[in-house]
């Protein structure tokens, strides 16, 4: 079962790391029990290990700024302690601004009423999104490729560029990565 309140357990290792990501939060969390073994095997208990996560990590946000302790930058990429005499990074818009983002992870409702058909909708559209023909033809684009191609033709554009503009032979780092980025995504369509 899950533990409804992180928050203890949360705030514990973020004073001991001014600075992580969301998943080694949920890692640690799975650790010392406070989240099941099992928290990331399925997507609706990917869910709502998530939202647990970020209901307490709204809450600290609050409770700390009501105690003048420090500001919480939030997202899942990376959560941020930030102390009160470092108040310059912090953009004023983000302690002030209607955060949508936070009045949903405070509304248990979306824990409660969010099924597994609902998490499998959302993946399947952002999926969809994701291989939209636009990414394609940008993928195609920048492989220097039109249609009509097959995986072959792509792998082997793909080597001829990768050379080209490897960083060991005097190429763009950026424009190798770019490479990469498109051979990945056109593999999901060929």
């Amino acid at each position: 079962m899950f533990n409804f309140d992180l928050i203890t357990s949360i705030e514990r290792y973020i004073l001991n790391h001014a600075s992580c990501k969301e998943y080694d939060l949920i890692r640690h969390l799975m650790e010392i029990r406070a989240l099941p073994s099992n928290a990331l095997k399925t997507p609706l208990s990917l869910f709502r290990s998530h939202f647990l996560v970020f209901n307490a990590l709204y809450r600290l946000k609050m409770k700390w700024l009501l105690e003048g302790h420090s500001f919480l930058m939030i997202s899942p990429l990376e959560i941020k302690q930030i102390n009160p005499f470092e108040q310059n990074k912090i953009d004023e818009r983000e302690v002030h601004e209607y955060d949508a983002l936070s009045h949903f992870y405070l509304d248990l409702e979306h824990l409660n009423n969010t099924e597994t058909h609902d998490i499998n909708s959302l993946l399947d559209q952002f999926w969809r999104e994701y291989f939209t023909p636009s990414l394609k033809q940008k993928a195609l684009n920048t492989l220097e490729l039109a249609e009509p191609v097959d995986i072959k033709t792509i792998k082997q554009q793909y080597r001829r560029l990768a050379m080209r503009h490897h960083p060991d032979r005097g190429g763009d780092a950026d424009k190798l990565i770019a490479i990469t980025e498109a051979v990945q995504c056109l593999e999901q369509y060929y």
